[in-house]
């Protein structure tokens, strides 16, 4: 596996052979884009405008700024984030000669290394179906062989190019798991989680937030938001407690509802799992996530980066008693359960790489 950053660090926790394939530019590329984002979110805004301005394609040079409907800068982020991962991968092209190439979604210098080396690639979906960022570049590299979509049919959004169907299987690593976490709560369990970005960028007012509107609700609350200390100079309201980083799949399954940030790997497990959600989108693809949950009704959605405490709490209610919702979760859980998987995939593969 060729990696940058802390998908490095991943790749090897999961046990994977991995090569660096950047000096660390590239990660560094990606923060700043996560950073930006944060800084520049708006306190309300219309999810499916956020979505289209992640995806706006690149301007040219002297072209009309962002707001006159020119290039999103987290665009151009992206797309150097490729480009500098690019000469690492045809390092490693080079050095392995495989037959086949596999990219993940906005991550461009996988498909471009192998166009540059003659070498077929694969591109394994990520969440959503999301845009082609390799047509955003000038010279636009060869497409792939094969497109892998984890997306289940019903919530595919109408247009998008359906691809190879394939299951998606959760994979959130290892982690010591709590005692009491292996026994079934007397009350409802709630998970709160913000993935692995947003932790390491401030999200202590947003935290604040969520334990003013969850304080004396009738549920069991647990943390998982990257520390398992409390934030500094704040006391837990009685009933919730922290964890630090524990898997979601050794956490979900007990749990009654989730609130998280509309990450692709916190949805798309949710949904495998069959947990109702309430997201709170920031920046990148959450939007159109948080879009996807709250049009299937597997959940609720905020369009407010920061929502009041009524607001956080009625939507969490919602998600704790109405059977429709769980209905739906169910419905999406065996659907997921239902697509093809990993295995009759991976000879796809063997197929194209022949």
């Amino acid at each position: 596996m060729a990696a940058t950053g802390p998908s490095l660090d991943m790749a090897t926790r999961l046990g994977l052979a991995a090569v660096e394939v950047s000096d660390g530019t590239a990660a560094h590329a990606y923060r700043r884009l996560a950073e930006r984002a944060m800084a520049a979110r708006p306190a309300a805004h219309d999810l499916s405008t956020a979505w289209q301005r992640f995806t706006r394609p690149p301007r040219p040079e002297g072209g009309q700024d962002q707001a006159e409907g020119g290039q999103n800068d987290d665009v151009s982020e992206a797309l150097e984030v490729g480009r500098q991962m690019t000469d690492g991968i045809l390092r490693a092209i080079r050095d392995w000669a495989p037959d086949l190439l596999v990219f993940t979604s906005f991550i461009g210098g996988g498909q471009s290394a192998a166009d540059q080396a003659g070498v077929a690639s694969v591109h394994i979906g990520i969440g959503m179906p999301h845009p082609d960022l390799s047509k955003m570049l000038p010279d636009p590299p060869a497409p792939p062989v094969l497109t892998a979509n984890v997306c289940p049919p019903s919530l595919h959004p109408p247009g998008a190019k359906p691809g190879v169907p394939l299951r998606f299987v959760p994979c959130n690593g290892g982690g010591v798991v709590p005692d009491w976490l292996l026994v079934r709560p007397r009350r409802p369990r709630i998970c709160v989680t913000w993935g692995s970005v947003l932790p390491e960028l401030g999200m202590d007012e947003t935290l604040a937030t969520v334990l003013e509107a969850l304080d004396g609700i009738d549920a069991e609350v647990v943390l998982a938001v990257g520390s398992a200390t409390p934030p500094a100079g704040r006391t837990l309201p009685p009933g919730v407690r922290t964890v630090g980083w524990v898997p979601l799949t050794a956490l979900l399954p007990g749990c009654a509802a989730v609130v998280h940030h509309g990450g692709s790997g916190s949805t798309f497990t949710a949904l495998a799992l069959g947990i109702p959600q309430v997201v709170m989108p920031h920046a990148a693809d959450q939007p159109i996530n948080a879009q996807a949950v709250l049009g299937r009704g597997v959940g609720t959605a905020l369009e407010k980066t920061r929502p009041g405490r009524a607001e956080l709490r009625e939507a969490v209610e919602r998600a704790l008693g109405d059977a429709e919702i769980r209905q739906a979760c169910s419905e999406v859980r065996e659907e997921i359960a239902a697509m093809p998987g990993p295995d009759a995939f991976v000879r796809r593969l063997a197929a194209a790489a022949s």
